[in-house]
């Protein structure tokens, strides 16, 4: 997805992870035998196979197909956000069980993005990673997600990502925590997306 002007993005992603301004957006996929030793070059070349300059650009990848990914809007309370949620399962992680042990994982994954009309500040951007992380382990726990080495609960899977962009103009939030309208806005997407996309596989 490409936005009309630069935003201001935190991301854990491939391309673009840390803090960036980008105008590109990529969800990418990758089919689940996806191996590489060097992926964030082996992504830098795709993105220039495709004409796009990676430097402008926040890149994630998913083996789930991208025609399952959730696109919704929140409207209200002076709040503008959009999301796009993809969620593939199988490789669902219970992170605290004590049973936990590392293991190969696929790059399937619940990728969240999210696009908020507004200037963030620092802790408005991380207050967002925590707020959709509370909402995606609550979910799993509705949707009873199970960490299949642990038989257990999942609280998410191995390779979760998350992009939140913010536009930098516009109504200004210095929180993003639960108790916050934009907060909640982002609760509100998780739920309904993960509702729509979640298949245990």
């Amino acid at each position: 997805m490409k936005t009309s002007k630069l935003f201001k993005a935190y991301s854990s992603g491939v391309i673009g992870a840390g803090v960036a301004m980008a105008d590109m957006f990529y969800n990418r996929f990758v089919h689940k035998d996806y191996d590489s030793d060097e992926p964030l070059n082996e992504y830098k070349n795709f993105l220039k196979q495709q004409n796009v300059k990676y430097r402008d650009a926040i890149g994630l990848m998913t083996a789930v197909r991208l025609r399952e990914r959730a696109i919704y809007t929140y409207k209200g309370y002076g709040v503008t956000i959009s999301s796009i949620i993809t969620a593939g399962v199988g490789n669902a992680v219970d992170i605290i069980s004590d049973e936990a042990k590392p293991f190969y994982s696929l790059p399937g994954t619940i990728n969240m993005f999210f696009f908020i009309e507004g200037n963030l500040t620092e802790a408005a951007f991380l207050q967002v990673f925590i707020t959709a992380t509370e909402a995606k382990t609550k979910m799993m726990n509705e949707l009873g997600v199970v960490d299949p080495q642990t038989k257990t609960i999942a609280t998410g899977t191995s390779t979760d990502s998350i992009c939140v962009a913010a536009s930098q103009t516009g109504n200004d939030y210095e929180y993003a925590g639960s108790m916050t309208a934009l907060g909640q806005a982002v609760g509100k997407l998780v739920k309904i997306s993960l509702r729509d996309t979640v298949k245990q596989r």
